[in-house]
């Protein structure tokens, strides 16, 4: 895949491999998770898309194009798909297999769509990704082939022709689920569409009809209640006559009530004003005994407070006497707390200092490993420097020499040998001269000579053509041994593996060092070394008390200050509050010295004006007035109960009220009269009784609709129901192999013991551990994140090569702690075999367990 101007990535290529886990790993913002994104992009939209999700990739403040390319295997096919967004768009597609073709433009995005609609199994694709923020859970599976085929052999179905839903399966179920929804909603089974429609049109024929019958009823009715209206308007007319007489006469009868009844008010007038004589009278005659006691009550109130106010005076001398003691108490408090706290300062900073030589140590120690792995670091580096052979080139040594072997044993099987013995004289083969028994073979010619006789030996054609094969081979052996800097090509194998194991030490010496630098540089260990050096003083350590212990009794110190200075400041405010209140008992009895001045001065004037026994005689002739007044009012009183005022004036309103309610029912009966009287001339203006035939009508033919609508629904639903349990009980033997791979997987992560509740739609319900059953949903974020991936490796494990899609796991395990992270590692390493799982990581060391895992830096 190669991405480039695509958001934050200028250029990027990436080859994942073909099976087994690809690890890409970079910074947060590195541009990960968009080339999941590009690819979504590349297979799902056309590149003269304007949806906000294309707009947002182009790269900020650039005016280009965002490029994605990908070599994609899919079912039979494999193909090159390359599209250009925002910027002059393109698309176009190369398919390599099985039959090469080139297609461009829209043609190009449909003849994609095309081959994904014929080999992928989109419902599995989408599953199998586990992206950053999205639900761990298992998306839906119910509707993937390539999981109910794989189901199907697991379960011992293996034949592929019945394995997992056929497309002439779905199409049936689609269209029966298709006529079932002509008639019920999807979701609860509620009708809509046309029985919704049916069964609308009949209850509206229905209430047609009826709404038809009553108003005839209502006519029929109006016909008969005329005639006793209006005789019931006659009634009450003559009811009407009599009362208005009775009230007439009653009303006479309250007038003359109500002349006794306001002699009566002035009676009760005057007697309310004699008694409010009497009532200040009396009220004169206590004011002076009142005036009196109020004398007597301040001439002891001035003697009382001034005994009060000596005990006070003498209450607050003593309070101070007792402050001034624990104002010593505090100061010898006060001095020992300030003394504790500047042996703390010192000892803390002692401490500091300590520390500061700790993190100093540790520093250089780190510094120190850092450099000797650096050192590693550089000599594995040079030793893969010095090593030119490849993994590539040891299996082309094995295969040359294995050729050649191959090679030589044919050409020694099919050629013939030439024995060349002297036996007097000179013999030369090929211009050089032999001195011993020379055994050749004749895969080249020969020319032998003697001093009288010259023999030339021609190979046949075979011959040559192996002769010839076997010293390109020679060739291609020099050649690859003096490139790979060796002396045989024996040496290329072990130079290979010397090479390899370099490689492996660099990386695991980089690893080391980024472990050790975290996430920090030298630079920055060097200077915090330094700053170190420099804040810690020269010389031998100084030793220094124990800050804790010091702390505690500093502690316990100003606790007992506070404790002093507590007591001496409740001494000091009860001084204050007795003082205090010696001033208000002395202010108190000056006023009070002063009050009873001035009462007897006032007792001594009212006493001049009118003395006590005025006052009592004047009070006993406003009684006997009293007396007098209460006699008349009730001679009158006795007058008006004779006459009943109130029981006459009751009866004359409800005479009143008698009338008022014989006018309103009048009134009502007429409004009656009126409303059947019209209700009858609309009968008849309007045809309503013609109308009624017209609605049993269109109801009988509503009614006989829905019934035929009806049994349509009825039939659709039964084919639907059926057909639905059908396929959930097919679908239920898929759970067990399913559920038992998932177990399998697991047990690394939760223990041997672990087991699965799976639902038919393969949704994971409850974990059992340890005989304890907890629901999916109440275990930890980490746990859930777990079981997601668990899942999606369960299902890629179980899907035929030919079905598989990719697992992207986009900075998954983020919860998991760092025990199960190393056991979630192996169960990726051993569940990953010919699936291709792809891991996208802002955090490297998470998924170093993982083994044989191809290793990306973005």
């Amino acid at each position: 895949m190669k991405v480039a101007d695509f958001r934050g990535i200028a250029e990027r290529e990436v080859v994942f491999a073909d099976s087994g886990v690809t690890v890409i790993e970079g910074d947060n913002e590195a541009g990960k998770s968009s080339m999941v994104e590009a690819l979504d992009l590349l297979l799902t939209t056309r590149d003269k898309s304007g949806k906000a999700s294309v707009r947002a990739v182009q790269p900020s403040g650039r005016d280009v194009g965002s490029e994605v390319t990908a070599e994609i295997s899919c079912g039979v096919y494999r193909f090159e798909y390359f599209k250009r967004f925002n910027k002059s768009p393109e698309t176009s597609l190369t398919i390599i297999e099985p039959t090469p073709e080139q297609v461009t433009g829209r043609a190009a995005h449909e003849r994609v769509e095309q081959i994904l609609d014929e080999s992928l199994d989109r419902t599995l694709y989408r599953a199998l990704s586990l992206l950053q923020s999205a639900d761990p859970e298992l998306g839906a599976l119910t509707d993937s082939t390539a999981l109910s085929r794989a189901l199907d052999r697991a379960a011992g179905d293996v034949d592929d022709t019945r394995a997992g839903e056929s497309a002439a399966t779905q199409d049936l179920l689609a269209a029966v689920t298709a006529e079932y929804q002509r008639y019920f909603t999807a979701a609860q089974g509620r009708p809509t569409g046309e029985l919704l429609q049916a069964r609308t049109a009949a209850d509206e024929a229905a209430t047609a009809v009826a709404e038809r019958e009553r108003i005839l009823a209502s006519v029929k009715e109006a016909t008969d209640r005329l005639p006793g209206v209006a005789q019931a308007i006659a009634d009450a007319a003559a009811v009407e006559s009599e009362q208005r007489v009775e009230l007439a006469r009653l009303t006479a009868e309250a007038a003359q009530a109500d002349a006794v009844l306001e002699k009566v008010e002035k009676a009760k007038a005057v007697v309310a004003q004699r008694q409010a004589e009497v009532n200040a009278a009396a009220a004169v005659v206590k004011a002076r005994a009142d005036l009196r006691k109020r004398v007597g009550q301040a001439e002891s109130d001035v003697a009382s407070g001034r005994v009060a106010a000596d005990g006070a005076r003498a209450d607050a001398h003593a309070a101070r006497e007792r402050a001034a003691d624990r104002d010593v108490e505090l100061h010898e408090a006060t001095a020992k707390v300030t003394s504790l706290r500047e042996r703390i300062v010192a000892a803390e900073a002692a401490a500091v200092v300590a520390a500061d030589r700790r993190r100093r140590a540790e520093t250089a120690q780190k510094l120190a490993e850092i450099e000797r792995l650096t050192g590693e670091l550089r000599a594995a580096n040079d030793t893969v420097a010095g090593l030119i052979a490849t993994d590539d080139d040891a299996r082309a040594a094995s295969d040359i020499d294995r050729e050649m072997t191959r090679v030589q044993a044919r050409l020694d099987a099919g050629v013939a040998t030439v024995v060349v013995t002297p036996v007097g004289g000179a013999v030369t083969v090929d211009g050089e001269s032999l001195t011993a028994q020379t055994r050749l073979t004749a895969a080249h010619p020969l020319s032998i000579e003697s001093e009288s006789l010259r023999v030339e030996v021609l190979p046949g054609a075979d011959a040559t053509e192996l002769a010839t094969a076997l010293a390109d081979l020679h060739r291609r052996e020099a050649d690859l041994v003096e490139r790979c800097g060796v002396e045989s090509l024996a040496d290329i194998a072990i130079a290979a593996a010397r090479r390899a194991e370099a490689v492996g030490r660099v990386r695991e010496m980089d690893r080391a060092i980024r472990r050790e630098l975290g996430e920090r540089t030298v630079d920055e260990l060097t200077a915090e070394r330094a700053a170190l050096d420099a804040r810690i003083p020269a010389g031998e350590p100084e030793r220094f008390e124990d800050v804790g212990a010091l702390r505690v009794r500093e502690r316990d110190a100003s606790e007992a200050a506070a404790r002093f200075e507590r007591v001496r400041d409740v001494e000091r405010a009860a001084e204050r509050e007795h003082a205090a209140k010696a001033q208000v008992w002395e202010e108190s009895g000056a006023k009070a010295a002063v009050s009873a001045g001035a009462l007897r001065e006032e007792l001594m004037r009212a006493i001049g004006e009118a003395s006590d026994a005025d006052l009592v005689a004047a009070s006993s002739a406003a009684v006997r007035e009293l007396d007098s007044a209460q006699t008349a009012a009730a001679k009158i009183t006795a007058e008006a109960v004779r006459l009943d005022v109130d029981g006459v004036r009751g009866r004359a309103d409800e005479a009143d009220a008698a009338l008022e309610r014989t006018r309103g029912k009048i009134a009502d009966l007429r409004t009656l009269q009126t409303e059947l009287v019209t209700r009858l001339e609309v009968c008849r203006s309007d045809g309503r009784f013609d109308e009624l035939s017209d609605a049993v009508a269109d109801n009988d033919a509503a009614q006989a609709a829905l019934e035929r609508v009806t049994a349509r629904a009825r039939g659709a639903r039964v084919l639907y129901e059926t057909l639905q349990r059908k396929r959930t009980e097919t679908r239920a033997r898929y759970v067990d192999p399913f559920t038992a791979r998932l177990e399998e997987l697991a047990a690394p992560v939760f223990g041997d013991g672990v087991r699965f509740h799976v639902a038919d739609d393969f949704q994971i319900q409850t974990r059992t551990v340890d005989g304890v059953t907890v629901d999916v949903r109440a275990l930890s974020g980490g746990a859930q994140e777990q079981l997601g991936l668990l899942a999606r490796l369960a299902c890629a494990s179980l899907i035929d090569d030919a079905d598989g899609v990719p697992v992207i796991l986009d900075d998954a395990l983020g919860y998991t702690d760092p025990t199960r992270l190393t056991s979630m590692a192996h169960v990726l390493s051993d569940a990953a075999g010919d699936a291709q799982i792809i891991v996208l990581t802002c955090t490297p060391d998470r998924y170093r367990d993982v083994r044989d895992a191809k290793l990306i830096a973005v």
